[in-house]
């Protein structure tokens, strides 16, 4: 699809059409309905019986059936035109929009898309990068309402042509794949069958759905990287609003009670006020982050998972997952939760920051994924048990597997990688499930569950381990979670770390773990 044909795409043309079919339909029924009044209800009254008149009647009855079979059909060739002025209308919007950001910004866009600019400054080549992908989006939803509309309006082209839009069975059909098209596939519905479904709606159908239904949209795995942000800033204002709501209501807590023998109980308003003010923080270090997204501050952002469950959750990508050439995804460890996203989000922006810096010169982009998206244990003697590990594994699958469903073009190289507890997740996944990835890496690790490297399911040689001379966590490697990954004999590649690096420091910038992590997230060796 090219710039010119968006923006001279004329949809008041669509309207205008929309209008017949409407003026069609009401006439349609008007003739129905005279029809019915003075042919077939004369008839039924007339007293007329006989096998003739059966015969007649079971005719006229049939003949009714397709003029209502045709009536449904005609209704829906109107919604589908309705839709195809509202999806244009979306994206010629979507384009222009970008065009004039271009303008403003003094960067002129050719018509095949390429951008040019006169201003020496480092900075616009980032701004570039970052309108040409949005003008490729516009260009891309243009065609996809292209050939969405154009396949629906085919498929009632033929049912006229053959007949088909006249039985009744058909035209229920019709009537009811239309009514289900917003529907979501049910949960057992895998990526790759929910990315099939989503495909099969307009760009006017997808905003429908965006801001109707986003909790329905954000947190749904096969669903596109810009439509879950979309849905979950949505969802994220609106959880925002609630917990302050119920904040305010909730007022002061009371004062400890005392409890069987000396124990102090706190009152349980504090408890649930605490949490509140945790998950409040955590949902404004997120749109902190959304609202410095535009470059050349920080890496775009976008947020492809959020919820207040229990201790809250949220999955935040830098950079775009479905157009990135390397995908990183790293699963925080023990104390993981909304109220913590913020040092997570930050050790995502330190890998992208270093795999920009490792892939510079080749054009390649990487995507990094802080995924809070399981309950992780939120105190070290809860992190001995494996339960939580377990419980993830799933989740861990179907976000891996939905990042294969919707990325654009080639495959993308992707890693993940486990800090703490959040290896234990990582490698049980891997173990169990067998994820869709090329490379691991397991930072701080005190196991992955398995006692022999090919238990993970990937090439042992794509196996990363850090573990820092001061990391306390190796008193605890080996005595649960299956073999020491540090010691030497697992197999899997060392990852090296600056002298001193204790538990929670392996992203710090410029450090050699955090070179290495940026080579492996492109691609390399560390």
């Amino acid at each position: 699809m090219e710039i010119d044909t968006v923006l001279k795409a004329d949809f008041t043309g669509l309207a205008a059409a929309r209008a017949g079919y409407d003026a069609l339909v009401t006439a349609f029924n008007a003739h129905v309905e005279a029809w019915k009044r003075t042919v077939v209800d004369r008839l039924h009254n007339s007293g007329w019986t006989g096998s003739a008149a059966t015969r007649a009647f079971a005719d006229l009855d049939l003949f009714a059936s397709k003029l209502l079979a045709a009536d449904d059909e005609l209704k829906l060739v109107s919604g589908v035109l309705a839709d195809a002025q509202q999806s244009i209308a979306l994206v010629q919007a979507e384009l222009i929009q970008a065009l004039d950001d271009a303008k403003a910004a003094g960067i002129t866009v050719k018509p095949d898309g390429a951008m040019s600019w006169e201003n020496k400054d480092d900075t616009f080549e980032v701004k570039a990068k970052s309108l040409s992908l949005r003008v490729q989006d516009a260009l891309r939803d243009a065609q996809h309402a292209d050939d969405a509309i154009t396949r629906r309006l085919r498929h009632f082209a033929e049912n006229a042509t053959t007949g088909t839009g006249l039985d009744a069975t058909a035209a229920l059909a019709d009537k009811a794949g239309a009514g289900t098209r917003e529907t979501p596939p049910d949960a057992k519905a895998t990526p790759a069958q929910v990315k099939a479904w989503w495909d099969g709606l307009t760009p006017a159908e997808q905003q429908h759905l965006i801001h109707n239904r986003p909790d329905q949209i954000g947190n749904r795995d096969g669903v596109p990287c810009l439509a879950r942000d979309q849905a979950n800033r949505i969802i994220l204002r609106q959880r925002r609003a609630e917990l302050q709501g119920e904040l305010d209501r909730i007022g002061k807590p009371g004062q400890p009670m005392s409890g069987p023998g000396s124990t102090v109980m706190e009152d349980p308003k504090a408890t649930r006020i605490k949490q509140i003010q945790d998950q409040l923080k955590g949902i404004d270090d997120i749109q902190q982050k959304l609202d410095h997204s535009k470059p050349p501050l920080y890496q775009p952002t976008f947020l492809l998972g959020f919820d207040t469950k229990d201790n809250g959750h949220a999955l935040v990508a830098v950079n775009n997952p479905d157009t990135a050439d390397n995908v990183l995804t790293f699963v925080p460890g023990t104390t993981a939760r909304l109220g913590n996203i913020n040092g997570d989000m930050d050790k995502a922006y330190e890998m992208a920051n270093s795999a920009r810096r490792a892939a510079d010169g080749t054009g390649k982009t990487t995507a990094t994924i802080a995924w809070s998206g399981y309950d992780a244990p939120q105190a070290l003697p809860n992190a001995s048990f494996g339960q939580p590990a377990l419980d993830a594994r799933d989740s861990i699958y179907n976000f891996q597997t939905g990042l294969r469903a919707t990325h654009e073009g080639p495959p993308s190289n992707n890693t993940i990688m486990g800090h703490s507890y959040g290896s234990v997740a990582v490698g049980m996944a891997m173990r169990d499930r067998g994820l869709p990835v090329d490379g691991a890496v397991f930072v701080g690790s005190p196991g992955l569950g398995v006692d022999n490297i090919k238990e993970l399911r990937i090439d042992p040689s794509r196996v990363f381990v850090a573990r820092g001379d001061q990391d306390g966590i190796a008193d605890w490697a080996g005595l649960g979670y299956g073999a020491d990954p540090a010691d030497p004999a697992f197999g899997a590649t060392a990852v090296p770390t600056a002298p001193n690096t204790d538990h929670g420091h392996y992203w710090n910038d410029q450090t050699p773990s955090w070179f290495a992590f940026g080579r492996i997230a492109a691609g390399g060796r560390p």
